[in-house]
C-alpha cells in the first residue's frame, strides 16, 4: 500500500519515545505524558498531544534542555515519589549516546538534517537516571483503571504491568478553551492539561490502526 519504508537503520532503533521527540527537527505538538502507578503497583502510561499553533523548527539538536520544558510535560501519579527503577519502565529516560548516533546517522544520510549542527553541549545536559523535564508528582493511591474506557468484560481491577516497559497510548486533545490559548500563550496549554488530569479529567481518546 506504499507505506513500507524499508529497514530501520541500526542507529535508529530502540530509541525512546523522548528520544525520538528531541532529535525531530520539527516540533508540531505540545506533549503532556501521564503516567499513572495503581496502589498495586500496575504502571500504565498515556501521551496527549495538542498542535502547536506555529511549529517550531531547530537548526541544532537536541534542543537546550530547558527548552524541551515548553513542549513536554510530566506527571506521575502513584503512592511513591518515582525513582531510577520506576522511570526506567516509561518512555521518558534519554541515552546521550544513542542520541548522538542517531543525529550523526540522519545528518549523513538523510536530506533534512544535512545543514543541522549536532550540539554535544546541549545533550550533555541531558540526564540519564531521570526525566528531561519537570516532574510533577501527586500521590494517590487509586486504581489506575478509566471506567469510561473499560470493556463490560473487563473484570481487572488495575491496568498495566507489574514489571517491564508500561503500556503506553498516544491520544490527541482538542477543545475551543485550549485552541484559543495556544494562539497567544501557547506554553500555557500545558500547564492547564497538567492540572487538568491532576484534578481527576477525562480524555477522550480515539485509536487509529
Amino acid at each position: 500500500n506504499g507505506l513500507w519504508i524499508g529497514d530501520v537503520p541500526e542507529a535508529l532503533k530502540e530509541l525512546s519515545w523522548t528520544e525520538k521527540m528531541i532529535i525531530s527537527r520539527v516540533k508540531h505538538n505540545l506533549c503532556i505524558v501521564k503516567v499513572h502507578v495503581s496502589g498495586m503497583s500496575k504502571m500504565k502510561a498515556n501521551v496527549v498531544s495538542h498542535s502547536l499553533p506555529m511549529p517550531k523548527i531547530y537548526r541544532a539538536l537536541p534542543p537546550p534542555r530547558d527548552e524541551l520544558d515548553q513542549v513536554l510535560a510530566f506527571l506521575y501519579i502513584g503512592p511513591n515519589v518515582p525513582t531510577l527503577k520506576e522511570f526506567k519502565r516509561t518512555p521518558m529516560l534519554v541515552c546521550r549516546n544513542k542520541v548522538a548516533h542517531a543525529l550523526e546517522w540522519l545528518k549523513l544520510n538523510h536530506s533534512s538534517y544535512t545543514d543541522i549542527d549536532i550540539s554535544y553541549e546541549n545533550l550533555n545536559d541531558y540526564p540519564e537516571d531521570e526525566p528531561p523535564v519537570i516532574i510533577n508528582y501527586t500521590q494517590s493511591m487509586e486504581s489506575n483503571k478509566d471506567p469510561e474506557s473499560t470493556a463490560v468484560n473487563d473484570t481487572d481491577e488495575e491496568d498495566g504491568t507489574e514489571k517491564g516497559y508500561c503500556p503506553f497510548i498516544v491520544h490527541g486533545l482538542t477543545g475551543s478553551n485550549l485552541e484559543q490559548l495556544g494562539h497567544s500563550r501557547p506554553h500555557e496549554i500545558t500547564a492547564r492539561a497538567v492540572e487538568y488530569f491532576k484534578s481527576g479529567g477525562k480524555v477522550l481518546g480515539i485509536g487509529q490502526a
